[in-house]
């Protein structure tokens, strides 16, 4: 089996799962990627081809993933809410938007679990950074099988 994005399915692990990792391009960005499989011998063609169509089309996941961010910035104790206060501090007086955060973030990872493995109602994980600057620290959003997209609670010592 291949992938035109994460080349040969080649998984590590047994019956148990396997994964495998790959670099790709995903909205413009070198993005580490984990492909995870619970269930490798239901993995076929098939379902490696419906995450290449799924990978065709990055802006789409990419843009559910922004909305989702821009919608928990609503709420303060958000991660892209304590985020983006840190980023605020991080440039030293300059003008800061939320648009200019939302801008700013990137994908750092992508993890895509087509099968959804044993309770892991996840099908893909992306993770976003904020690019050119010292602020550390990530968002990141859960794309679910039959729920609303979710993000990730903040670090309990919030972003430093």
């Amino acid at each position: 089996m291949e992938s035109r994005y994460l080349g040969p399915i080649e998984l590590d692990g047994g019956a148990g799962g396997g994964s495998m990792e790959a670099v790709i391009d995903f909205a413009g960005d070198q993005v580490p990627t984990r492909l995870e499989i619970d269930y490798p011998d239901r993995l076929t063609q098939t379902l490696i081809d419906d995450i290449d169509v799924m990978l065709d089309y990055p802006d789409v996941a990419d843009g559910i993933a922004r909305e989702t961010i821009e919608g928990a910035m609503r709420r303060d104790d958000s991660a892209p809410s304590q985020l983006f206060q840190v980023w605020e501090r991080a440039r030293w007086g300059r003008e800061s938007s939320v648009e200019q955060f939302l801008e700013s973030l990137r994908p750092t990872k992508m993890i895509i679990t087509p099968d959804g493995g044993r309770a892991n109602l996840d099908r893909v994980v992306l993770s976003y950074g904020v690019r050119d600057t010292p602020v550390a620290g990530t968002i990141t959003v859960r794309l679910l099988q039959s729920a609303p997209p979710e993000v990730d609670r903040a670090p309990a010592g919030g972003f430093g």
